[in-house]
């Protein structure tokens, strides 16, 4: 698969965040209404019945100045913010617009992020993130993508899935054919014949790198998810809540998900029941006929309708963490995570040791020593995404070393540049993408959003 294509299948599945409100009347200030409300539906008001541009965007830029709780209106009106000054052609008002969503709207900070029994990972966890499944599936942009694609992305059933590939596969050369004027089977021969040739191209670039430094195991989480969902007797996660996933970035094996499922305790006696899960103590059962590592993959529920899934010994350690009763997951993650928007759609962050590691781990010690001298100090990473009718990813590096942090950005800054000038199909894709530094300089800020059409021609393409 290539590179654009993927972007846009991640996109595509990152799909999970759903509009707050719906457009109304623009007249009175209503009872028990908030002024970020007021502003909110003036602004959808503007923009959607009456088609007034400059209306909607005074009443979203007031929007973005407001101290407000409701943060989901924030995200709704700048993502509206970033489509109207681009189809006004206003890429330095979109870019200014894109580096406020840390901050637009901080009142105090909101917790409820990760599910309650997340607290009770281990320590040793750096790298943490979720996803919400039902904002995704609620998501106008998910309601008006190719309805397969949506399938392909959640499904478990791989039968299934090689069917939508074939039929996604038909949808990219009936386009190039249309485009190209040529023939339905020509257009599937010339790309069947670009995909082998790029995936022999990873493979060869996978071989290469497993020379250098061995891969590591898959986390738990990877098969285990739909392994979970098979237990339960469904084909997909697709009617699951919420899925929080932690690991120790030099150890995959050290990793675990925490899921919040509506009627838990049903789904689990019917995997009991169907002989999928077998009892393995108070409140776990073992995946039946499922290993990880040598151990067996178990589940655990310790707070109502959430579930645990570990291999069998680190299970262990989370159980007796909660037992304790006292939270063992990392300060430096809680406050990575706290950091986060509450509204996005998806998150993930990693702590300082393990972005260093990550991003340097497989380097000589000379190269590697070179890299952190020039390279800004990074404290961490936080990555957010968030979709209405644009998809948004967002990506914020605190940092003490802000003049490091200030070059690096001009460089990024000239190469985007000097690669859109040279690149006319580079230079759409790369029209939504702004890097830049935070207003107080202790952070790098990346933002990068992609509207529908841009999607579809990256898999249609």
């Amino acid at each position: 698969m290539s590179r654009p294509r993927l972007v846009a299948y991640l996109a595509a599945a990152a799909l999970l965040l759903g509009g707050p409100a719906q457009a109304t009347a623009a007249g009175e200030t209503r009872r028990g209404e908030t002024s970020a409300q007021r502003l909110h539906r003036k602004g959808v008001h503007c923009m959607e019945e009456i088609e007034r541009t400059d209306c909607a965007i005074e009443h979203f830029e007031a929007l973005l100045d407001e101290r407000t709780e409701e943060r989901e209106l924030i995200t709704d009106g700048l993502l509206r913010l970033i489509k109207l000054y681009e189809k006004a052609g206003d890429a330095d008002a979109v870019h200014a617009v894109m580096r406020r969503f840390w901050e637009a709207g901080r009142g105090k900070l909101r917790r409820g992020h990760l599910p309650y029994t997340t607290r009770f990972l281990p320590r040793d966890f750096d790298v943490v993130g979720a996803a919400y499944l039902q904002r995704m599936l609620a998501a106008p942009l998910a309601k008006r993508l190719p309805p397969e694609l949506h399938e392909f992305v959640i499904t478990c059933d791989d039968d299934r899935r090689k069917e939508l590939e074939e039929l996604l596969l038909y949808r990219k050369a009936d386009a190039r054919a249309k485009l190209k004027n040529q023939s339905l089977q020509a257009a599937l021969t010339e790309i069947s014949a670009e995909e082998r040739k790029q995936a022999a191209a990873r493979s060869k670039r996978a071989a290469a790198r497993d020379t250098q430094r061995p891969r590591p195991p898959k986390p738990v989480f990877a098969d285990g998810l739909c392994a979970t969902a098979t237990a339960f007797g469904e084909s997909s996660p697709a009617t699951w809540t919420r899925i929080a996933i932690g690991f120790h970035h030099g150890d995959w094996r050290r990793s675990a998900a925490v899921l919040e499922l509506p009627g838990l305790a049903a789904r689990i006696a019917a995997g009991v029941q169907a002989g999928r899960l077998s009892p393995a103590g108070a409140n776990t059962w073992t995946l039946v006929d499922r290993s990880y590592e040598g151990q067996s993959v178990q589940l655990a529920s310790f707070e109502l309708d959430e579930l645990v899934i570990a291999p069998e010994a680190l299970m262990r350690e989370i159980a007796a963490s909660h037992r304790s009763g006292k939270r063992s997951l990392a300060k430096e993650v809680d406050r990575l995570v706290a950091g986060v928007p509450v509204d996005t759609g998806f998150f993930a962050v990693a702590t300082e040791r393990a972005v260093r590691e990550l991003g340097f781990g497989g380097m000589s010690k000379g190269r590697r020593k070179l890299l952190e001298l020039l390279l800004p100090h990074p404290e961490g990473v936080q990555v957010a995404g968030v979709v209405h009718e644009y998809f948004g990813l967002f990506m914020r590096m605190p940092t003490d070393t802000p003049v490091k942090a200030g070059m690096l950005v001009d460089i990024v800054r000239r190469m985007i540049t000097s690669q859109a000038d040279a690149d006319e199909d580079a230079a759409a894709s790369l029209r939504l993408l702004d890097v830049a530094q935070a207003s107080d300089k202790r952070a790098l800020l990346l933002g990068y959003v992609l509207s529908l059409g841009q999607i579809e021609t990256m898999l249609l393409d």
